[in-house]
């Protein structure tokens, strides 16, 4: 079945999709307003997309905050060694976007990325005349990919990767999703396996390329030592505290986590929680089952001091948690006790913090069997399990000394994806130019 089929039986289901659920979506829409916001962006209509560029046009699209961050270095390359395509950039999320406007500095529109609409995502190809689009990691968008592919567009994935869950889903329908693959003409992927999944989901092998995890080229920027007691200060913390981060949090992770802190707590009384829920909007849901537990907690809006003292300290804000890891003599990265996929060990390990995660990180699999082979992170089940290696670290500061040195030497192993990448789409750029 060809492309011009696929491309007929999608839009058909999302019609008789959209007639269906019509009414559930409205009430959605008039009881949410996260939903609301950016609606009439993603339907293509924003000051991004009003007037035509003036040249022709590099795209990069990245989903959220951790493929902006990671999109940053090679966006920044592209637009020196082609100065004269401008480029835009697109992100699925808010946050996302707000990220791309401080990170992507040579990026002449930034916007959320349209919904996979025909008659949406064509008006926005038709403006921006794209001659390269570039998406980070996995995206997949078969109106998209196919308005680009009937203009003429170029197609690059970077930074591929598939994980559990998508390929069994995109192999229950590899009919389809073979159609979507033909759009790309160069896959930059992870990992063998990652390549290995493409092919068997319909990928032409000669136009997959393993590169490596551009996430262990992340920046290493770390606080000094006046900006860690400044930053202590500010949340009022003394100098005997001891601080334990658990970040990117969710709703469902908070009892495991609370159980142990309570359990460490009678043998360290001077431990200190701080929680940082992976989406703000579930703060309620935090506070909610922090009071619950009956524990005392202040909140830190990323700028205030916290007058007030404090157990457990919850973040509500955007960009601290890098910051705050390293306060930590040891971090526990969420999304990996409920089945979300995991979020990204390497932000602690990168400053050298002996991290914990869940069993579930299906996304970092890769990532999670590095870094436990290198004996720099731990996964832990539960909460038994949590709170006897949280001791064990809190007892041995050789330890952590020792995990801080191995996170080093990992990292330099790793590292060269970022310029591996940098280097295939430069030459396939000017291949096809």
């Amino acid at each position: 079945m060809g492309r011009t089929f696929m491309t007929v039986l999608y839009n058909l289901l999302q019609v008789i999709g959209l007639v269906c659920l019509f009414p559930v979506w409205l009430v959605l829409l008039l009881m949410n307003e996260r939903l609301r916001k950016g609606l009439a962006e993603r339907m293509g209509f924003s000051e991004a997309f009003k007037d035509s560029l003036n040249g022709p046009s590099l795209w990069v699209h990245a989903a959220s905050l951790g493929e902006v961050k990671v999109s940053a270095p090679i966006c920044e390359t592209l637009a020196e060694k082609f100065p004269s395509r401008e480029m835009i950039f697109s992100a699925s999320t808010p946050v996302g976007k707000k990220q791309a406007r401080v990170q992507i500095k040579g990026a002449k529109r930034v916007f959320l990325l349209p919904l996979d609409f025909l008659w949406v995502v064509c008006r926005v190809v038709k403006r921006f005349r794209p001659e390269f689009f570039l998406v980070a990691e996995t995206e997949l968008w078969p109106n998209l990919f196919f308005c680009l592919k009937r203009r003429g567009t170029r197609i690059a994935l970077f930074n591929g990767r598939i994980s559990d869950r998508s390929f069994r889903r995109y192999r229950m329908f590899r009919f389809f999703f073979r159609q979507v693959l033909s759009c790309v003409d160069l896959f930059l992927v992870q990992t063998e396996m990652d390549a290995s999944r493409l092919a068997a989901l319909g990928a032409v092998r000669e136009r997959i390329q393993v590169t490596g995890n551009v996430k262990f080229d992340a920046a290493y920027v770390p606080l000094e030592s006046h900006e860690k007691g400044e930053i202590r200060e500010m949340l009022n913390l003394k100098d005997e505290d001891v601080v334990w981060v658990a970040g990117s949090v969710h709703p469902e992770e908070i009892s495991p986590i609370i159980d142990t802190y309570k359990e460490l707590v009678k043998s360290s009384p001077r431990l200190k929680l701080i929680l940082i829920p992976r989406h703000l909007y579930a703060m309620s849901q935090f506070e909610e089952s922090l009071r619950s537990f009956g524990l005392s907690y202040a909140k830190w809006n990323g700028r205030d001091e916290v007058a007030e003292p404090w157990s457990i300290l919850l973040v509500n804000a955007l960009g601290q948690l890098v910051r705050l890891y390293q306060l930590g003599f040891a971090a526990f990265v969420g999304g990996s006790l409920a089945p979300i996929g995991g979020h990204n060990p390497l932000e602690p390990l990168r400053y050298g913090i002996p991290t914990l995660f869940g069993p579930r990180m299906e996304n970092f699999r890769e990532i999670k069997e590095i870094a436990v082979k290198e004996e720099v992170a731990f996964e832990v089940s539960d909460t038994a399990g949590m709170t006897d290696l949280l001791k064990r670290l809190l007892e041995r500061p050789e330890w952590r000394r020792e995990i801080r040195e191995r996170c080093s030497r990992m990292f330099e192993r790793y590292r060269g994806a970022t310029r591996r990448s940098v280097e295939y789409l430069e030459a396939w750029i000017r291949k096809n130019s």
